[in-house]
């Protein structure tokens, strides 16, 4: 599957916000169900989120009280695992197909990943990402470092989470009208 701005944001929302569900079923006739889902407080993230999905994969997702997206479908559900792996919290990974995409497609990776993840210190001017995933945050900050974006990984920390924070945000020319939103839960 060819990696598109498109495709790179759908998979950094569902490493952050999102899920990707198999299950047995007691249906005569299916024998398995899948779901893709994506929540969010913020409408502007979930509108983004069910255009980039039509336009990938040609289905519309079904919105669910205003704050999630999600469609059925155990076809879409084995591309996205049988491409990208598992999309748990402790299991994420960035695959090699975006690691080593072009400039544009990383940035959009990233920007939709921080969407959902991280939270804007301003009082610091640094971004931070807390996370239960050293190995996809590893794989978060060699991409940064491979747009010459400083950041450092701290942790384990006390609860056994680990931050990656970049710092000076606010002068990083990549991510200049960024907007975090909505502010961190």
């Amino acid at each position: 599957m060819k990696i598109s701005p498109e495709l790179a944001r759908i998979h950094a929302h569902l490493c952050g916000d999102g899920s990707v569900s198999v299950w047995k079923t007691k249906e005569k006739d299916r024998q398995f169900r899948g779901v893709i889902g994506y929540s969010n407080k913020n409408q502007r993230l979930l509108e983004n989120f069910r255009k980039d999905f039509s336009m990938v994969f040609g289905v519309k997702m079904k919105m669910v009280a205003g704050r999630e997206v999600s469609v059925k479908s155990l076809r879409i559900v084995k591309i996205l695992t049988e491409e990208f792996g598992s999309f748990g919290s402790r299991e994420w990974k960035i695959p090699r197909s975006i690691k080593e995409s072009n400039e544009n497609t990383k940035l959009e990776w990233l920007k939709a990943f921080f969407e959902d993840e991280a939270y804007n210190e301003k009082k610091y001017d640094r971004l931070k990402t807390k996370s239960m995933n050293p190995s996809g945050l590893m794989d978060v900050k060699h991409m940064l470092d491979s747009l010459k974006i400083f950041s450092s990984l701290t942790g384990p920390n006390c609860d056994d989470s680990y931050y990656l924070t970049i710092p000076k945000f606010s002068s990083i020319e990549e991510f200049r009208g960024f907007i975090k939103e909505p502010i961190r839960k």
